[in-house]
């Protein structure tokens, strides 16, 4: 079924993990009122900020990624605060959104400081390049490579090891989630240009929108230290750079923000568990790359998948003007905790 065609009630809600409530949201339908009355006009103010002061493609050289794991949170539309964990940049200016972001030319050395102030062990990894070392709560560990072939890769965690070796954590841990710890690395081409790879598309403006997701009841429980329940992780929060709708309508590097006429990169990233397929409202895309593998047989499309612990990078041409939702196919992701319009939201404004 195509949840975009749903045009009389409202979508139902997803399992909640509190008691059963009645879903007042307003259907698909009218959340395009919603788009073109307030939320719409806080996006376009985004939008004229961010087209204001538009973000220059570096050429960086050899570089150093410092990072402070901590505890943070996040309030969402239905007024719950969920506690998440973050990587949290010590350098201004390098982040998208909530979430830390950095950059290098590819075949460069980059080392990756990580100090880790969370109550529970964490290993850093740049997901499919390299995975850095243990850290115990209170340490600080780096891992040093050269930076990938071009292209977008994602700040994770490496992934559990099942052991009870002395000072390599143990079942416990392997299986805890780290919830929230999550980034972006973009490798760029050697050349210098404008382009996701040396030979590959071009592109005029770039935007990176990382989504994310979280079971309220494991975050809690992971926050105060406590043991992990023994349900299922079943995601009920959603984020998008960190955030959830309606607050990436007013972050001007979650809002896709374009002139008319130009081709804009999106970097998709998926570090939630739940698999994702985000639909453009207004425009078809071009799929780049699926995981930097360049891709050459798909014709435009108006959904893309974008698989857990992977990226997928999208160019469309903005040539119309207006306001468009930008979100993920699946109603779920688009709730907090079965309130609808909230999650994983955004919108594309052309101007």
């Amino acid at each position: 079924m195509n949840p975009d065609k749903k045009q009389d009630a409202a979508p139902s809600a997803s399992p909640c993990h509190g008691a059963a409530v009645e879903n007042t949201g307003p259907s698909r339908r009218s959340l395009l009122a919603i788009i073109a009355g307030g939320f719409g006009l806080t996006a376009t103010a985004t939008a004229r900020r961010a087209l204001a002061t538009p973000r220059a493609l570096a050429s960086p050289a050899a570089g150093t990624w410092d990072l402070t794991a901590t505890p943070a949170s996040t309030t969402f539309g239905d007024g719950a605060t969920i506690p998440f964990f973050r990587y949290t940049p010590t350098a201004a200016g390098s982040l998208r959104g909530m979430l830390p972001y950095a950059e290098a030319t590819e075949g460069t050395p980059m080392t990756v400081t990580v100090t880790n102030t969370l109550p529970v062990p964490i290993r850093p990894a740049i997901l499919g390049v390299e995975n850095g070392p243990w850290l115990r709560p209170g340490s600080t560990g780096s891992f040093t490579f050269n930076m990938p072939p071009a292209g977008t890769y994602l700040l994770g965690t490496a992934p559990r090891r099942r052991s009870a070796a002395p000072g390599i954590p143990g079942t416990a841990d392997a299986l805890r989630p780290t919830i929230g710890l999550s980034g972006t690395l973009v490798s760029r081409p050697t050349s210098g240009a404008q382009v996701l790879y040396d030979g590959g598309p071009a592109f005029d403006r770039e935007y990176v929108l990382l989504y994310d997701d979280a079971d309220d009841r494991q975050s809690a429980l992971l926050a105060s230290r406590g043991a992990l329940p023994t349900e299922p992780y079943e995601a009920n929060y959603f984020t998008l750079n960190g955030l959830g709708f309606p607050d990436t309508a007013s972050d001007a590097d979650t809002v896709v923000a374009a002139a008319q006429g130009e081709r804009v990169l999106i970097r998709l990233g998926n570090l939630g568990r739940t698999r994702q397929a985000i639909h453009f409202h207004g425009f078809h895309c071009n799929i780049a790359t699926f995981n930097n593998v360049p891709e050459t047989n798909f014709g435009e499309k108006d959904t893309v998948q974008v698989a857990t612990g992977t990226t997928t990078d999208v160019i469309f041409n903005a040539n119309q003007l207006g306001i468009f939702p930008l979100h993920p196919h699946n109603v779920q992701a688009v709730t907090a905790n079965g309130s609808y319009p909230f999650g994983q939201l955004t919108l594309i404004v052309v101007s």
